[in-house]
């Protein structure tokens, strides 16, 4: 529609009337042209109108177009035809010729044919059909001329009218069409409106007015800016002969100052005493230069302003310290411009602790459109370090000695703390003290700590290893940072000479005995040495685990390994004294033991021998009889060796001897029944009676086997038939019955004993019975007379002896006698 209008003015520059009508396409079947030609022709009395047919050579060689008039009625006329161009292959041209009318022709509508031929093709030829209309003037006009500024503010519809009048001398159906590259939204207020245009007929010499609204956007990014807007174009077609009137009018932004928040950094966090910032980026979104104007208000963690607080660029609250930076207030931001600021914080010297700010901006001019933000700053104590350590002599530690290690600590949190050492954990044959210390570092900075001393136990085995593990900790007594001191025992190379025997035979050989003892902290080997002062024949008689050189007659040296800590192996050697020696004289003899760990330290057992010269050695007497003191000092020699050992089997021989005989005695009493137990009671004064006759011991015979049947037979006939067993108690029934009878039992025991201190305060102490003080007597003499005259006491009658043992007592005395008795 807009691009109609355009084409509309061009003509009217032109001084040629509006063409309006589809262009037409005809081609032979060949395809050798392509025709476009217009449809419709508009032209007036007396007038010539330009008209114009396009073709295009669609062949690859030369073509020469011919334009001829077939048919054209009076009063029209052709101008300039026919006409002839030359096209190149795949080139169009545009053929224009004239048309006009005659001064008298009558206002008529009027069907023209015009044909088109070729040189390529000599019988190619082509109709080309268009509607001339012969039409009257037409005369419209705006009530205003040139372009209109019209201001106009964002978010409105705002509605423009203008009046058109018809100048002509004929009635005109005027359609209106407006047109904008802006893309606002409009429309008419108009009652006849069709596909987006508006229609309005007007009469001779009449005026009326064309209505229509436009919706004024928002601003936004600063645009449009202030004095400035889209242009808009109100076209007038004319229905008599199609000729257009325009009007323009510019749409201007009123003033508008707003501003926008984009960008926020919303929160930080800050060390104790630490500062930081915050940036937040403001924008002019108004449509003019302005400035900004920047304040902060303090908040508690509600949103709430604090009591007393007003806004301001700087302010201190509760040990915070808050401002603005890069403000810059007085420097207006033109349209869409952004700026960064920054606010501010510095946190208080605690360990916790939150702060709220609010953010307050507004565009100068226009408080009503303030914006705010908040942002938040908050306190975070990082507590870490980083524990370090210099050891010396940790790798060799000598049982029953120390190491020292120092300890450095570096504070690699945000603020200052302080910090102590602890043992977390320590191998069990190591003992580690740390110094008793508390340092404040601040952070980035190292200090260190007192020696750590690490000692080594005194039963510390050689090159055992252990760790040491120390932690540090801070003022809340968090682990935060450890070490671990790596260690080792270094071994002691002791060796012990004990129970030495050095014996001189009588053949003139020196035999040493003696037990060598691992008193180290190391299993350890041992090479073994013999040297002697003189040229002598002399050996070792090796034990059975030594390594020896082979083929060695008398070996000299040997070599054992893997000794145990505490260990005892016995060495025995033996030289031969010199017997071609002229004078008298000692031989030495060095047993020489090296650990096969440190072989430069030699243990060294010197003995001694003295041995005669030629002319003081007795003549040799042949001794046929046994050599009783060798035998002698072998037997010692293996008995004190195996004495351990013979010492263990005799005690264990009789552990288990006794064990024997106790496990006998107690299955012979487990085979005895209780009811078969009898203690044999007679009367003791049988022995007194004179006619007392000794029975002979019946002798009974071997109880004879009774078949089972019949045993089990005669056992039902006494014992009557066996009823079967009980329901058993009730649990319940036997606990409540256990219970009864233990208050019942309780309640006599404390009656009886009320009752006997009742009768001591009472009565007093009971004395004893007077019966009971002659019977006493009469014991005693009945003793004397026995120790006198045993036979003194020996009835002559068994009935006086009755009589005189029926001694009447009273009935209170029973009791007593019979409890005597029974004792």
């Amino acid at each position: 529609m807009g691009s109609r209008a355009l084409v509309a003015l061009l003509l009217l520059h032109l001084l040629i009337p509006a063409v309006h009508g589809a262009d037409a396409t005809q081609s032979r079947e060949g395809d050798i042209v392509s025709i476009t030609a217009q449809e419709q022709v508009i032209v007036h009395r007396n007038e010539t109108v330009s008209a114009y047919i396009t073709v295009h050579n669609i062949v690859d060689v030369n073509q020469e177009f011919t334009i001829t008039v077939v048919n054209m009625p009076s009063p029209l006329s052709s101008v300039a035809l026919p006409l002839s161009e030359t096209l190149v292959p795949n080139h169009l041209r545009q053929l224009v010729f004239g048309i006009r009318a005659d001064q008298g022709a009558s206002y008529q509508t009027i069907q023209v044919q015009f044909a088109i031929s070729t040189d390529y093709d000599t019988d190619f030829s082509a109709s080309v059909w268009m509607n001339v209309t012969i039409a009257p003037y037409s005369n419209l006009s705006f009530g205003v001329e040139g372009i209109s500024s019209l201001v106009v503010d964002q978010k409105v519809r705002s509605s423009v009218a203008v009046n058109i009048s018809n100048n002509a001398s004929f009635e005109d159906i005027v359609s209106f069409d407006l047109y904008s590259s802006s893309g606002w939204n409009w429309g008419w207020n108009m009652n006849d409106v069709t596909d987006g245009r508006s229609h309005l007929t007007l009469q001779p010499d009449s005026l009326a007015y064309v209505y229509l609204w436009v919706d004024i956007p928002a601003i936004e990014n600063g645009a449009p800016l202030e004095g400035t807007g889209p242009r808009f174009t109100l076209t007038a077609i004319s229905g008599l002969d199609e000729a257009t009137v325009a009007w323009s009018f510019d749409l201007l932004m009123n003033e508008f100052r707003n501003m926008s928040i984009d960008e926020v950094e919303t929160e930080t966090t800050l060390a104790p005493g630490e500062d930081g910032r915050l940036s937040v980026t403001v924008r002019n979104t108004g449509n003019i230069a302005n400035r900004v104007n920047l304040t902060l208000l303090g908040l508690d963690e509600n949103g709430v302003p604090l009591e007393g607080m007003n806004p301001s660029d700087r302010f201190n609250s509760s040990g915070w310290t808050v401002a603005l930076f890069g403000g810059l207030e007085e420097i207006p931001l033109q349209p869409n411009e952004s700026r960064t600021i920054e606010i501010g914080i510095q946190a208080p010297l605690e360990f916790s602790g939150e702060y709220y700010i609010e953010l307050i901006a507004f565009p100068n001019g226009a408080q009503e459109r303030t914006k705010t933000t908040q942002v938040q700053a908050s306190i975070i104590r990082e507590k870490s370090a980083e524990l370090t350590y210099f050891e010396e002599g940790c790798r060799e530690i000598l049982p029953g000695s120390s190491c020292s290690a120092t300890l450095t600590v570096e504070n690699t949190g945000n603020s200052y703390n302080t910090y102590s050492l602890r043992v977390a954990d320590a191998a069990d044959h190591l003992n580690v003290t740390v110094p008793n210390q508390v340092i404040l570092i601040q952070n980035t900075e190292s200090k260190t700590f007192d020696l750590v001393e690490i000692f080594a136990d005194l039963d510390a085995l050689a090159f055992q290893q252990g760790d040491v593990e120390i932690e540090v900790l801070d003022d809340t007594f968090g682990v935060v940072g450890a070490v671990t001191v790596y260690t080792s025992v270094a071994p002691i190379i002791n060796w012990s000479f004990i129970n030495v025997v050095e014996e001189i035979d009588s053949k003139g050989r020196l035999s040493i005995a003696m037990d060598v003892r691992n008193d180290g902290n190391a299993v350890d080997g041992l090479l073994v040495q013999l040297q002697s002062s003189h040229a002598t024949p002399m050996g070792f008689i090796p034990p059975f685990i030594a390594e020896v050189e082979e083929g060695v007659e008398f070996p000299r040296s040997f070599e054992v390994s893997d000794i145990p800590l505490g260990y005892n192996f016995t060495i025995r050697a033996w030289i031969d004294l010199p017997q071609d020696q002229t004078t008298n004289g000692t031989v030495y003899v060095n047993t020489s033991i090296r650990s096969q760990f440190a072989p430069d330290k030699a243990f060294v057992h010197t003995a001694e021998g003295d041995y005669l010269g030629k002319s003081w050695q007795p003549e040799e007497q042949v001794d046929e009889a046994l050599d009783w003191s060798g035998m002698a000092a072998t037997t010692w020699a293996y008995t004190k060796a195996w004495s351990g050992v013979i010492f263990a089997i005799l005690f264990a021989g009789l552990v288990i001897y006794k064990a024997v005989t106790d496990r006998q005695r107690r299955m012979d009493e487990s085979q005895i029944l209780p009811y078969q137990e009898r203690e044999e009671v007679g009367d003791w004064m049988e022995k007194f009676n004179s006619n007392h006759e000794e029975v002979a011991p019946v002798i009974q015979k071997e109880a004879q086997p009774i078949p089972k049947d019949a045993f089990e037979t005669i056992f039902k006939s006494r014992a009557g038939d066996s009823t079967p067993a009980a329901e058993p108690v009730d649990p319940r029934l036997r606990d409540a019955a256990t219970v009864v009878l233990e208050t019942r039992s309780t309640e006599a025991a404390l009656q009886k004993a009320d009752d006997l201190l009742s009768s001591i305060q009472t009565e007093g102490i009971a004395q004893p019975h007077p019966s009971n003080l002659s019977l006493k007597s009469l014991d005693e003499d009945v003793s004397r007379t026995v120790r006198n005259d045993p036979q003194a006491i020996l009835p002559s009658q068994p009935s006086e002896h009755v009589q005189t043992s029926s001694v009447p007592l009273p009935e209170s005395t029973a009791p007593i006698i019979e409890d005597d008795l029974d004792f």
